[in-house]
């Protein structure tokens, strides 16, 4: 198994502030959090914070966009506070639309 550098919280308002690298090593943690939001009160917006993350692989990006995708209309997935790297990632790849 392959050491992991991500981390994830939840602050009173129900944000989910990740931190570290979101790999494909991370995707079932991440799979299973959004899944666990949902059912928890019924959420109609999951918001995500990336303002600590360092880095994003593609396999992360594939899940958040399918997952996003996956909600629409009945609940909304959104992406906040972007660290510059998450940013700049986002731009190169061309799904800063589709995520934000």
């Amino acid at each position: 198994m392959t050491p992991t550098n991500f981390s994830v919280s939840q602050d009173e308002n129900g944000t989910y502030h990740l931190g570290g690298e979101l790999t494909i090593h991370d995707l079932e943690e991440l799979k299973e959090l959004l899944e666990k939001s949902l059912q928890e009160g019924q959420k109609r917006e999951i918001v995500l914070s990336f303002a600590e993350v360092g880095f994003v692989d593609t396999a992360a990006l594939q899940l958040l966009i399918v997952f996003k995708r996956w909600l629409e209309p009945d609940a909304t997935l959104k992406i906040s506070a972007l660290s510059a790297e998450v940013e700049e990632i986002l731009s190169l790849s061309g799904l800063r639309t589709a995520l934000l």
